[in-house]
Order: C-alpha cells, then sequence, then structure tokens
C-alpha cells in the first residue's frame, strides 16, 4: 500500500466521486449515500491493523464532509459515523471485527437517520392536514415523503426549477401517488401562491441563526410568501443544521443554463448558482423530528448541542 495517499477502496471512493457529481438528489437522499461509503469502506479496505483502520475512516469522514460543504447532512452522518467507531476501536485491536463493528456503526446511525425521517413525517402530516392546498419547488425527498403522507387532501402547485427542472420529477411523484398536482414556472410561483394555503420546501443546510440554505429560487418563494400573508414552513431534520453562520455557495456549468449548442451571446457571462440562503424572519416555523419549532427553537437546539458539535470536530480534524 501507498503509505504517501492512502486508497481508502473503489467502492468508498467511488461513491464520494457520485456525491460531488450528484445534481438532482437532495441532501437526505446523499446522507444515507455518504453511510453507505461506510459500508463498502469495511467490505473492500485492506489493512493490518486496527490504527490503520480508524485513519482510514477519519478520512472517509473528512472526505464526505468536504465533498459537498453546502450539505451539512453529510458531514454531520459522516462524523457521527467516525466518532462511534473511534469510540469503540478502542476496546478491539483486531482489525477484521472492527470492520465489521463499522458495518454495525453505519447501520446503527442510518436507523437513527431513519427513525427521525419517519418522526418528522408525521409531525409534517398533522400540521399539514389542516391545509387545502400548498406550493413548493425542486424536489425533496422529504418534502415528497410528507406530502405522500398527506394524501390525496391536499393540492400542490410545483416550481419546475431551472436549469435541470427537478421540480418536474417532483410533480411527476406526486400525481403518481394519486395528489392533484399543477406544475409552473419559476416565475409564476408568485402567481400561484395567490391559490394556496402555504408554502412549504426543504432545506440542504441550517444555520445556527436559524436561516437555512436550499435550491436557488426559495428565497423569492419565501418572500413572495410574506408578502401574501401566506405560511413558510421548512420540512427538515436536525440532521441539517450546524453551529455556523458560514455557507459554502455551490455555482455550475454555465451550460446548464445556455446549452452550448445554442448560439453565443457576446457580452453576456453567465451564473448558475444552484443554493441560497433564506433569513430565518421569513420562516414560519421548521417541520423537524423534533416538532414543529420557531427559528428561536431552532437557534436554541443548535446552542444546546454545540459541545458536541465541537467534540466531533476535534475528534475527525484534531
Amino acid at each position: 500500500m501507498n503509505r504517501g495517499k492512502r486508497s481508502l477502496g473503489q467502492g468508498a471512493e467511488g461513491i464520494i466521486e457520485e456525491i460531488k457529481k450528484d445534481v438532482e438528489r437532495g441532501s437526505a437522499e446523499l446522507a444515507v449515500r455518504a453511510i453507505d461509503a461506510f459500508i463498502a469502506l469495511a467490505d473492500a479496505l485492506r489493512v493490518d491493523s486496527a490504527e490503520e483502520l480508524k485513519r482510514s475512516v477519519i478520512m472517509l469522514a473528512r472526505q464526505i464532509a468536504d465533498s459537498r460543504p453546502s450539505m451539512f447532512s453529510l458531514r454531520n452522518v459522516a462524523f457521527e459515523v467516525a466518532v462511534k467507531f473511534v469510540e469503540a476501536s478502542r476496546y478491539v485491536d483486531n482489525p477484521q471485527i472492527l470492520k465489521e463493528l463499522l458495518k454495525q456503526i453505519a447501520t446503527t446511525v442510518f436507523e437513527e437517520y431513519r427513525v427521525a425521517l419517519e418522526r418528522l413525517r408525521r409531525f409534517g402530516r398533522d400540521l399539514l392536514s389542516g391545509f387545502s392546498s400548498v406550493a413548493t419547488l425542486s424536489y425533496s425527498s422529504t418534502v415528497l415523503a410528507v406530502l405522500k403522507e398527506v394524501g390525496k387532501k391536499v393540492k400542490v402547485y410545483v416550481a419546475e426549477s431551472r436549469p435541470l427542472f427537478e421540480g418536474r420529477k417532483m410533480a411527476a411523484a406526486l400525481a403518481e401517488s394519486g395528489i392533484e398536482t399543477v406544475l409552473t414556472t419559476d416565475a409564476a410561483i408568485g402567481y400561484m401562491l395567490k391559490e394556496v394555503d402555504a408554502a412549504l420546501v426543504g432545506a440542504d443546510s441550517i444555520l445556527m441563526n436559524g436561516s437555512f440554505a436550499n435550491k436557488v429560487g426559495t428565497l423569492q418563494l419565501a418572500c413572495t410568501s410574506k408578502f401574501l400573508g401566506k405560511p413558510f414552513y421548512v420540512i427538515s431534520t436536525t440532521w441539517k443544521a450546524l453551529p455556523t453562520l458560514e455557507y459554502s455557495e455551490e455555482e455550475h456549468a454555465a451550460e446548464e443554463v445556455l446549452p452550448a449548442e445554442v448560439p453565443p451571446i457576446q457580452k453576456i457571462k453567465v451564473r448558475n448558482p444552484y443554493f441560497e440562503v433564506v433569513p430565518a424572519e421569513l420562516v414560519t416555523a421548521y417541520i423537524t423530528e423534533e416538532g414543529v419549532l420557531k427559528p428561536s427553537q431552532i437557534v436554541e437546539l443548535i446552542e444546546a448541542r454545540l459541545k458536541k458539535y465541537r467534540e466531533l470536530e476535534k475528534i475527525v480534524y484534531g
């Protein structure tokens, strides 16, 4: 093995590359893939000592966290697996036993994550069952799961979410579930808001001041909801929260906005930002696994977990 650059195995490294390049799935789905990477590491890695395995697990956690810094849940699930493993490895020095233990820990973290999503769906169902129509944008597996829980009681307006049109995927999934669905352009979502009871979106990250980041277009939806007096809900587990105000912007290829086959327009620069931060003042409430929380309560929750966050960082980054 090359000690200068330790390989994590094709399985784990392949998943990291998949996460980096995936522009369609949201952070909830990619967090599950991050957990899969630890199982792939345990299956593929050949090591001679427990210490070598521990270093590989920590390196994988760092690489997952750095793969998409804009998605805090990747960092949180990766750190959770790594730290649980480091603590467990103090009492075992057989690398083969530890690899099995790593898979068990990854499975346990996945189950904790799954239960959080299940609790969130129940809180979301209870709240949204009182509405007859809602508006959303882009694609969120978490929002989709909650709306499926509500079922045919609610009509959903979906903005298509250029440039990759994830909203079309969302609309198709809702319609296949028997939910009355209206697809519209991003520019028309304000017009459609006049016809709904509330707006709801997912989140890729939640910051310590109660603001959150999500697909570009969310700020427009939040501002228009505020102007029209419509409630604006964010559906997210607290696995997406971090005690930071720093957020890494993502910009992607200009060709997604203006395809290469289209004749170039002289003297025009094309920008393609993917995510934006929405201030807490525009959020009515967060629907989480901990219940329906005001932004101020989200702030309190993050502050209460601050010590744990710092301990995880210290173990993974040293």
